[in-house]
């Protein structure tokens, strides 16, 4: 939505709001729009971003599954957020999670972390059950590169924003403030659909949103281009001792089953 012309901008004052951005390394255009997204939501916003990318020295120090648990012990004691960017990847991690065949991408390789969502999801869906927490969470997608298909069906229970369309709303849920008050509709300058590229930071995610979108009109298969061979023994190994016992298909089902049964009980305003 966006403000009549003639109305009042709302310009926040607020302390700086913290949000931890989930994500899959799909291909290394997508990483730059993910980077760009990071530098807009600094730079216009304001946010205080959490990015694995941007904190690798001490992602490497302390390795990524204590670096997630370190995110979501903080979560658990803070108004912090945590935004789920959804896209090919993470849907095909999120089935292979659930029991189809493992996935593994180029980006991934390349990358010194590995592959980062896959243990956040694990660490996240046992908290995301619980209907009091479905505020710390938001689940978006870039609809010029992505789609709603690309959600995982845990995150239907929740509002799903597209962005650039929705990031006004989805910044203001960053901000626990109601965009609609009686008589009013709030509105910020420069970070809707339709301005938000008039700044340095937002034309640069622009830019990048634009160049991934014309590499997959050229590439319609460009996901499977990205996809590795199937893991050989030793990297099967590698995979079973990254991830411990307790991290398997079948407690991410329990889980499934009890976000079923909340769907049941929880009314969502759908975007």
């Amino acid at each position: 939505s966006t403000c009549a012309k003639g109305k009042p901008e709302w310009n926040p004052v607020h302390e700086p709001k913290r949000v931890i951005i989930i994500y899959s390394l799909d291909h290394p255009l997508y990483k730059e729009i993910i980077l760009k997204l990071c530098a807009f939501m600094r730079a216009k916003c304001g946010t205080d971003v959490t990015l694995d990318l941007l904190d690798s020295a001490w992602l490497s120090t302390i390795g990524r599954i204590q670096w997630l648990d370190v995110q979501r012990e903080r979560i658990s004691k803070s108004s912090d957020k945590v935004l789920i960017l959804c896209s090919p990847g993470v849907h095909a991690k999120w089935k292979a999670m659930c029991g189809e065949h493992k996935v593994r991408l180029k980006e991934d390789e390349r990358s010194p972390t590995g592959d980062m969502l896959t243990p956040a999801l694990s660490l996240i869906i046992p908290d995301f059950v619980h209907a009091s927490s479905f505020h710390k969470y938001m689940v978006a997608y870039f609809d010029d590169v992505c789609s709603e298909d690309d959600v995982p069906a845990p995150f239907n229970v929740v509002v799903k924003y597209k962005l650039m369309k929705h990031f006004e709303e989805l910044y203001f849920r960053i901000l626990d403030v109601e965009k609609h008050e009686p008589g009013r509709i709030k509105c910020i300058e420069g970070i809707r659909e339709n301005d938000y590229f008039s700044c340095p930071s937002g034309r640069g995610l622009q830019d990048a949103i634009e160049a991934f979108k014309n590499f997959q009109l050229k590439n319609p298969n460009w996901f499977e281009m990205e996809l590795l061979d199937k893991d050989d023994e030793e990297e099967e190994t590698i995979w079973k001792s990254t991830f411990p016992t307790d991290v398997n298909c079948s407690s991410v089902a329990e889980c499934y089953q009890l976000i079923e049964e909340q769907k049941a009980h929880t009314f969502v305003n759908r975007i």
